[in-house]
Order: C-alpha cells, then sequence, then structure tokens
C-alpha cells in the first residue's frame, strides 16, 4: 500500500526532492541495517498518526546492543544513561521500512509526512548538535551533501537556522527521553 500525502501539507524541500529522485537516500535501509532504525517517541507517533489513521507505517524494533552502540555514538557524554532510556531487553518503534528497503512513507519525490508532523531525526537529518555546535552528518548518498559541503550551504538547502536545529535536537532528546541540556529549560516533555 502506498501513502500519499494529505492535500496542501508543507512538503519536502527540493534538494529533498531531487535526492529522492536519484535513488537510495538517508531513507533507506540496508538489508539486515534494523539497528539504525532511530527511535520514534509517542508523541511523535501520535503525530504521523493523525496524519495517516490508516497507514500503519511503525515496526517493533529490539534494543540491541548494536542499537544502543549507535545512539552511544550519537550521545557520548550520556551513553550511562541509553540502558535506563531504551531497556536491553525491550524495544523501541521506529518507522516500519517497505521490502526493498525505503521507509513506508517514501514517496517518488520524498517524505510524505507533513513536515511539522515528521519524526524529530528526520527533520534534523544531515544535522546533528555537538556541545552547542552544529555539525553535518559525513553521509555521501545526501545529495544536500554532495552539493553542500558546508553547514551554511546545507541550512539553506533545508530552510532552516542554527538556531532551529538546536531546537530541533533539543526537542529530540527530550522525546526519546534524555534530559534537557542547560538553557533547554522551554523544552517538555511530550513535545
Amino acid at each position: 500500500m502506498n501513502v500519499r500525502a494529505p492535500e496542501g501539507i508543507l512538503q519536502s524541500p527540493d534538494i529533498c526532492r531531487r535526492c529522492a529522485e536519484t535513488g537510495p537516500t538517508c531513507c533507506w535501509l540496508n538489508p539486515g541495517g534494523v539497528d539504525a532504525l532511530f527511535p520514534i517517541s509517542d508523541p511523535e507517533w501520535r503525530r504521523i498518526r493523525e496524519a495517516f489513521p490508516d497507514a500503519g507505517g511503525f515496526q517493533q524494533v529490539p534494543n540491541s546492543a548494536d542499537f544502543l552502540c549507535r545512539l552511544a555514538r550519537l550521545f557520548p557524554r550520556e551513553k550511562d544513561l541509553l540502558p535506563e532510556i531504551f531497556h536491553p531487553r525491550k524495544h523501541h518503534y521506529a518507522l516500519a521500512v517497505k521490502e526493498e528497503g525505503g521507509c513506508r512513507f517514501l514517496g517518488p519525490s520524498g517524505c510524505v509526512i507533513p513536515l511539522e508532523c515528521r519524526p524529530y531525526y528526520c527533520r534534523i537529518f544531515p544535522f546533528w548538535v555537538t556541545d552547542n555546535d552544529v555539525c553535518v552528518v559525513d553521509f555521501t548518498s545526501c545529495l544536500a551533501w554532495r552539493e553542500g559541503r558546508s553547514t551554511f550551504r546545507m541550512t539553506e538547502f533545508f530552510g532552516l537556522t542554527e538556531a532551529q536545529i538546536r531546537d530541533l535536537h533539543g526537542r529530540l532528546r527530550i522525546a526519546w527521553g534524555f534530559p534537557p541540556k542547560a538553557g533547554m529549560e522551554f523544552a517538555k516533555k511530550g513535545l
């Protein structure tokens, strides 16, 4: 079943549309790469379900050792918290992947989830925040990375400011169960 974007929604940036037309993107999973699926928090799940009440599109993924190692690379200073937030004998929800490897919500022109409903990880990628610095993930299949080659140029591609990226990262932290950092007093669990 193909999932279609609701009419009149804010779509993907042009760079994502062009990337989706060229082939596998960041929205594709290599065979056996289930440990690479990022978690979907309850508030993120609810927003997507409101936009697509009958679409399904989620799967349970075990909190494996490989999954926890990937998260430890994203949150190196908080790796001791990971087993509390993502208990090793439990699971997390993730966006479902079609048999050929693409995200269930990936259409021919990019993501069909309304921008304001997308998971924080999807909204922030290919950026990440480390020590309050906005960085770019070195992901060679990302067209924005290949064409931009600088944080400034890539933020232009996505129509984001560094302040917006920091805000999305903060919201991701709270949604995934990490404590807020100094200066994030505005953030509340369940956003």
